[in-house]
């Protein structure tokens, strides 16, 4: 982010587990307020990429530096982790008796008890969890304990707030629920974020900036925009979201997403045609995919106004087809 401060930087992170290199080389830096998605598939090193950041695992190789100081190693320090980072597993560590109020104020046991009130209120009402505080962890749902850990964690105000995988196995209400939690931490706690997830929509709605992880490897970093629009291989590009592949005369191969492409009811402007195979409903679209004697496109429709074994003509503009090098 132009014109920040950094707050966090990885610097030739590598590391393995029996001989197996799980990271490799990798270089990051986060800015204060900045949310850095970090986007790979199962077991790409994400959640190991993580705990080294979190100061609770060692690279064998690199650094990782906090506002521009290079930090210790784990194993010379009593406690692992770092006052001002907090990392927040998948398993969300809360204390299962205790309330949600009583989780969160645990972070402020050593504040006098009207700070203490007024923080896990303010906690409360961020993450949306003021209807169950006075209910305990254990019988809280995966989103409620998700936002409970985030805002115990927020408690001792972190300048870095790292998140493992923040909307998984979460039902689609308690994914909107979490979305609007982030989206006051975003705009009012203005924390700096690190999470990791394999659901690229994830990635592409809360992130400043995407790192693209493949094999312990960074094969991209740039904004969602970037990232999505401009991919740096065909790996990225269907990574990230829905692609149909074009071979042109040229002999070289394209792509174009099918929200590029429209149908046309005149045949001679039409760049493609063929007859409807499929008709998919996607809940705020439908998804149309078409064949002919060059293969399969997909395109996306706002309504459902074709039948299977249409003859249908279709076009895009020329600066939405995308060559992969």
């Amino acid at each position: 982010m132009a014109g920040s401060k950094r707050v966090l930087q990885a610097e030739g992170i590598t590391k393995s587990y029996d001989e197996t290199e799980v990271l490799s080389a990798i270089d990051l830096e986060l800015s204060e307020g900045e949310w850095l998605g970090i986007l790979g598939e199962s077991g790409s090193g994400k959640s190991t990429l993580l705990r080294i950041l979190g100061r609770f695992t060692d690279a064998d190789a690199g650094k990782v530096l906090f506002r521009k100081k290079e930090l210790p190693p784990v194993r010379n320090e009593l406690i692992p982790g770092h006052e001002a980072i907090r990392l927040i597993h998948q398993e969300f560590e809360l204390f299962p008796n205790q309330t949600v109020a009583e989780n969160i104020s645990y972070a402020l046991r050593f504040y006098n008890p009207q700070y203490r009130l007024e923080k896990v209120t303010e906690l409360l009402e961020i993450t949306g969890l003021g209807y169950v505080r006075h209910k305990k962890a254990k019988l809280l749902s995966g989103g409620e304990k998700q936002r409970t850990a985030i805002a115990r964690s927020l408690a001792e105000e972190p300048l870095v707030l790292l998140l493992d995988e923040p909307f998984a196995h979460l039902d689609n209400h308690n994914r909107r629920v979490l979305a609007d939690a982030i989206e006051l931490l975003r705009t009012q706690k203005k924390t700096a974020c690190v999470f990791v997830t394999h659901e690229a929509g994830d990635a592409l709605a809360w992130s400043d900036r995407i790192a693209v992880l493949r094999n312990g490897r960074i094969i991209q970093i740039g904004t969602p925009e970037e990232v999505y629009n401009q991919p740096a291989n065909s790996y990225v590009a269907e990574l990230t979201g829905d692609i149909n592949w074009l071979n042109k005369t040229d002999g070289k191969q394209y792509f174009i997403r099918p929200e590029k492409i429209k149908r046309t009811q005149f045949p001679e402007k039409s760049k493609w045609h063929g007859t409807v195979e499929t008709i998919r409903f996607h809940g705020n679209h439908w998804e149309i995919r078409c064949r002919n004697q060059e293969g399969y496109l997909s395109f996306y429709r706002n309504r459902n106004d074709m039948n299977v074994g249409e003859e249908v003509f279709l076009t895009y503009g020329a600066r939405d087809l995308r060559h992969i090098q």
